[in-house]
């Protein structure tokens, strides 16, 4: 969805307000895949500041399926970031302002990118998460498995054998 910058950028001092939802159901970053099950929801103040440069304000909200980093089971994660941006439009090209496309500002890549800005380091099922057995790869947290759990440090593995001989 693209909102068309033209009449905001030609009255000094114009405010324009944005709300809608965009359509993202899906995104990939670092290697994982992050699923949207909810819409995204964009709140957006646009003002003029005068000589082709305009300040955004915003609040994206909406819930990510975001997998645990112990146990890989998905997790509803709410997610809600202000932010507030000064554009001046003699400074854009894409590789500084990768949602503003001409005089088209991209609501949805705008949405994606303060998303990824506000993607949690770790995120945890649980407190108690048991994560996943490195032997077989079964759900502590459902199955109890038999494996022999007791993983020792391979620099440290010569002293196994030395508390054997007494």
């Amino acid at each position: 969805m693209e909102f068309n910058l033209t009449d905001l950028l030609s009255n000094d001092g114009m405010n324009k307000k944005i709300s809608t939802d965009v359509s993202i159901k899906q995104f990939n970053f670092g290697g994982i895949t992050y699923r949207i099950d909810d819409v995204i929801h964009i709140d957006l103040e646009l003002t003029n500041l005068g000589h082709r440069k305009f300040n955004l304000e915003g609040l994206v909200k909406g819930t990510l399926k975001i997998p645990c980093d112990r146990c890989m089971e998905e997790v509803d994660y709410k997610i809600e970031t202000n932010f507030s941006k000064d554009i001046n439009f003699d400074d854009v090209n894409e590789e500084k302002v990768q949602y503003i496309d001409g005089y088209n500002l991209d609501l949805e890549k705008l949405a994606l990118n303060e998303l990824i800005i506000d993607l949690p380091m770790k995120v945890l099922c649980s407190d108690t998460c048991k994560g996943i057995c490195n032997q077989c790869g079964a759900n502590l947290n459902k199955v109890t498995c038999s494996c022999d759990n007791s993983d020792i440090d391979p620099r440290l593995a010569v002293f196994k054998d030395l508390f054997k001989e007494f």
